[in-house]
C-alpha cells in the first residue's frame, strides 16, 4: 500500500463579510457581489496551472502549488490574489501550510489542506494570510532564510507569520482600497464589534508599514472620551 504521498504548499482563503454582502444583494435585488466575486476571481486565470491548481467554492478558496521551490512565488501569488480581492471592495483571510496531498479527479485528501484551514480558522482572524511556522523553520534549516527575508512577503506580530501585501508601490492603492471598503461597512460595522476590528486591525497594518505615507490620515476614529455637544 503507497504511503508517500506528495508534499505540497495549500492556502484556504476566505471571503469576509460573505453573508452579508449576500444580503445586500438580496435587498438590493442586484448581483453586484457575484461580479465582484467573479472580477477578484480572474486574478487566478493568470498563474501557471502546472505548478497552481484552484478551487473556488462559495466563500472559500483553495489553492495548491506543487514545487517545493516556488515558496516565495507562492506567497507573491497569495499577495496578489489579496490584493485583488481589496480592489473589489471585499477583504479575505487564510492560512497556509505544507503537508501530504492527494487529488484524483473529485477525490480530495490533503493534510496540507486540512491544515491549512486549521491556521485559517484559529490564527488568521483578521484581513491576512497566516503562514504555518513550521514552513518558516524550514527555511530557516536550510540556506534558503535569506532569500525570504529579502522578498519582504512576511511579516510576524505575536509570534504568528502571515504574508505582507504592502510594498513602495502599492502601499496608497492599498490605502485607498481600505478605505473605501471602511466607508461601505461604515454603517453595518456599528456594534458589531467583531467586524469592527478586523478594519481597524488593517488600518493599524498599513500605517506602521516601513512604506507608510504618514501624511494621508486614518479613516477609522479613534478612541475618544465621553463628551456631550
Amino acid at each position: 500500500m503507497r504511503t508517500n504521498l506528495p508534499y505540497v504548499y495549500a492556502a484556504i482563503l476566505d471571503v469576509l463579510g460573505y453573508r452579508q454582502r449576500l444580503e445586500e444583494d438580496r435587498n438590493k435585488a442586484s448581483l453586484d457581489f457575484k461580479d465582484e466575486l467573479h472580477r477578484a476571481l480572474q486574478s487566478l486565470n493568470t498563474f501557471n496551472e502546472a505548478t497552481y491548481s484552484y478551487q473556488a467554492i462559495s466563500d472559500t478558496i483553495i489553492l495548491t502549488c506543487s514545487d517545493r521551490d516556488n515558496f516565495i512565488e507562492f506567497l507573491q501569488v497569495l499577495k496578489e490574489i489579496m490584493i485583488a480581492f481589496l480592489k473589489e471592495n471585499l477583504f479575505i483571510r487564510g492560512g497556509v501550510a505544507y503537508s501530504q496531498h492527494f487529488k484524483s479527479g473529485q477525490i480530495t485528501y490533503s493534510h496540507a489542506i486540512a491544515k491549512a484551514h486549521e491556521i485559517e480558522s484559529n490564527m488568521a482572524l483578521y484581513p491576512r494570510i497566516v503562514v504555518d511556522h513550521n514552513i518558516i523553520e524550514m527555511f530557516k534549516s536550510s540556506n534558503d532564510i535569506s532569500d525570504l527575508i529579502n522578498s519582504n512577503l512576511v511579516c510576524i506580530l505575536n509570534s504568528a507569520y502571515f504574508i505582507n501585501i504592502l510594498d513602495e508601490y502599492n502601499w496608497r492603492e492599498v490605502y485607498l482600497c481600505a478605505r473605501k471598503l471602511y466607508e461601505h461597512d461604515k454603517e453595518f460595522l456599528l456594534k458589531h464589534e467583531v467586524e469592527f476590528s478586523k478594519h481597524d486591525w488593517f488600518e493599524n497594518y498599513i500605517f506602521t508599514s516601513p512604506y507608510a505615507d504618514q501624511s494621508l490620515d486614518r479613516y477609522i476614529p479613534q478612541i475618544r472620551l465621553l463628551e456631550f455637544d
